[in-house]
């Protein structure tokens, strides 16, 4: 049975050459906290939502409600300027109910101290 999440629309700005970490937090359709206890979680970056070239497989963990995403300076150094899209997927301990927790857009700063 899914958790009947409310997928969200979460923008963010990705330094070129540092750390990256966001943490996003699952809520229900009702704007309520939705505790993840079981299942994984996957996120990745495209170039767009039609690309079949993946740019990165986000790490992920879990928390409670609280799914955080993440990458190396050393991998976000690897990622050209520009926007991309990602989203962050939970499937269920069942391994066939996926629902998408969040989406939207990547914008990499470029770095200029190299």
């Amino acid at each position: 049975m899914a958790l009947t999440l409310n997928k969200q629309t979460v923008n963010f700005v990705l330094d070129q050459g540092s750390t990256f970490e966001k943490t996003i937090t699952a809520k229900n359709t009702a704007g309520g906290n939705v505790t993840i206890s079981s299942g994984t979680t996957s996120a990745k970056l495209r170039q767009s939502t039609y690309s079949g070239n993946n740019i990165h497989t986000f790490s992920t963990s879990v928390s409670g409600s609280n799914v955080t995403i993440s990458m190396t300076a050393t991998n976000t150094a690897n990622v050209s300027a520009g926007q991309y899209v990602y989203d962050v997927e939970y499937t269920q301990s069942d391994a066939t109910t996926v629902e998408r927790l969040a989406e939207g857009v990547i914008t990499v700063s470029p770095q200029a101290t190299k």
